[in-house]
């Protein structure tokens, strides 16, 4: 466990720093109002302040903690499906459309994790998805226009 919590800190810092890389490339304020980079470059100090507070923990916790990870049991067979069920939105995305992918993913995820019936998984991941869209759309004046049907 010490070894997965150090290369996790590892990776997310690294990830982390990028997106502070890419996020000073954004133009920057403008009057007083902040530029499209500052959220994701909140984003990744947390990131890495997260990653830091996992190492010092780890650190300070020392051997005694340390115990095996079982990379097959049941929830981490679930964190798989959720990884490969996000790749498989974000190259969906684009080509089907927010409101159709993202219904159908909520729906999935609900369905899988929850055991609820599916009209109800259905309802859930249909009003979620569109106070999302509405709330970035409409509310917020995000442009949310890609993919083929919405």
């Amino acid at each position: 466990m010490r070894k997965a919590n150090f290369i996790v800190s590892g990776v997310f810092t690294a990830f982390a720093l990028l997106i502070i890389a890419l996020s000073l490339t954004f133009p920057p304020s403008n009057h007083g109002v902040p530029g499209p980079g500052i959220f994701p470059f909140i984003i990744a100090a947390l990131i890495i302040i997260s990653a830091v507070a996992l190492l010092i923990t780890t650190l300070i916790a020392g051997p005694k903690l340390d115990s095996k990870i079982d990379l097959r049991s049941k929830n981490i067979i679930n964190v798989y499906i959720t990884m490969a069920g996000l790749v498989v939105y974000t190259v969906l995305l684009p080509m089907v459309g927010f409101i159709t992918t993202t219904t159908v993913m909520l729906y999935l995820y609900i369905r899988w994790f929850s055991k609820r019936s599916w009209w109800k998984c259905a309802v859930i991941s249909l009003l979620f998805t569109l106070a999302i869209y509405f709330l970035f759309g409409l509310v917020l004046n995000v442009p949310m226009r890609f993919g083929l049907v919405l």
